[in-house]
């Protein structure tokens, strides 16, 4: 499976892409910058929510 937009080939930013796709989200809205198994998605107004890979569980969740 080939995910658009990915600069890297981590296996975290592989499937915190393919969670955005599965949530629907509008992913050229959004810029994902990575930091190890955290992604930050950032919207075109500037705002941003972290989101974290477990490797363990294999599930991606929002970083309170």
């Amino acid at each position: 499976m080939i995910i658009k937009g990915a600069k890297t080939l981590t296996i975290a930013e592989y499937v915190i892409r393919r969670w955005m796709k599965e949530k629907n989200f509008a992913t050229e809205c959004f810029d994902l910058t990575m930091d190890g198994n955290e992604g930050t998605l950032t919207d075109r107004t500037g705002d941003s929510m972290v989101v974290v890979y477990d490797p363990k569980t294999q599930k991606v969740y929002e970083k309170e």
